[in-house]
């Protein structure tokens, strides 16, 4: 079990809740791996998870019910967050990034957080944190 803290991304979200879902096995199987109480994403990831599974109700109550218990915890932007957001956007323009990644990458860095529970591996294996580390991406293997 990873004992680290984690940023989830939308994609691993749409998996685990949808069991048809191409990577519903290894999302299901990476997410019992994850640390209690560690796991993290930022309401850009929701708020885009939630606008994807709007023809499954029932998959995006199971989603917001997983917050309200505490099983995945939100990360707050600040206002003060958002010139460094902005900033992401800049660096990486030839990516065409949306919010919920420049949130992450931003997450990550503010919080030293090095991994990243995602199914993106175009933007999130190219993305690197202030320190110019690459970020540890989950599932290991796809």
């Amino acid at each position: 079990m990873l004992n680290e803290p984690v940023l989830i991304d939308t994609g691993p979200l749409i998996s685990i809740y949808s069991s048809d879902d191409l990577h519903h096995s290894a999302c299901i199987d990476q997410l019992g791996k994850l640390p209690v109480g560690k796991t993290y994403t930022c309401w850009p990831v929701v708020t885009e998870a939630a606008y994807m599974l709007r023809h499954h109700p029932a998959q995006r109550d199971d989603l917001l019910q997983s917050i309200i218990d505490g099983d995945l915890l939100l990360l707050s932007l600040r206002d003060g967050d958002l010139k460094e957001v902005r900033d992401i956007f800049q660096t990486y323009r030839d990516q065409q990034l949306d919010l919920a990644d420049a949130a992450l990458l931003h997450l990550a860095n503010r919080e030293g957080i090095s991994a990243v529970f995602t199914l993106d591996r175009r933007h999130f294996s190219v993305f690197r944190r202030q320190s110019g580390q690459p970020l540890h991406l989950l599932p290991d293997s796809l």
